[in-house]
């Protein structure tokens, strides 16, 4: 299998993890080495595996149902790294109904020890006019 296609299985193996809010997959993801970062819509940049790894128990811990659909995805690698940009679709089932919402993320992938890694996961807002 060639690099890009590795580096879009975990990324999407992310997104399962979200997905099914089972924060072992999502640790199986992140790398425990240094460097690493999580920017969540509207939070303070967490460093830290296991900061991050708290950020998203919480996360699973204080939602209900959430999926998300990516769509306009990028995938890039150079060497050991590798970074996919896409567009995070999120559903969320609420009383008032099923609530959509997008944001822009940017993930970066190490590749350590012959495996691909999570390194930084960084979303934001995208302006509303882009959405449409």
């Amino acid at each position: 299998m060639n690099a890009k296609v590795e580096v879009f299985h975990v990324n999407q193996a992310f997104y399962d993890a979200f997905n099914r809010q089972d924060l072992d997959a999502m640790k199986a993801v992140w790398s425990e080495g240094g460097g690493v970062a999580c920017l969540h819509p509207g939070w303070p940049v967490l460093r830290g595996h296991d900061r991050i790894i708290d950020s998203w128990g919480g996360i699973f811990e204080n939602t209900d149902h959430m999926e998300i659909k990516l769509s306009n995805t990028d995938v890039l690698v150079e060497g050991s790294m590798g970074w996919v940009s896409c567009q995070e679709n999120l559903f969320s089932i609420h009383a008032q109904g099923v609530q959509q919402s997008a944001v822009h993320a940017t993930n970066l992938f190490r590749k350590e020890n012959g495996v691909w890694k999570m390194i930084l996961h960084h979303a934001g807002p995208i302006p509303q006019r882009e959405q449409e």
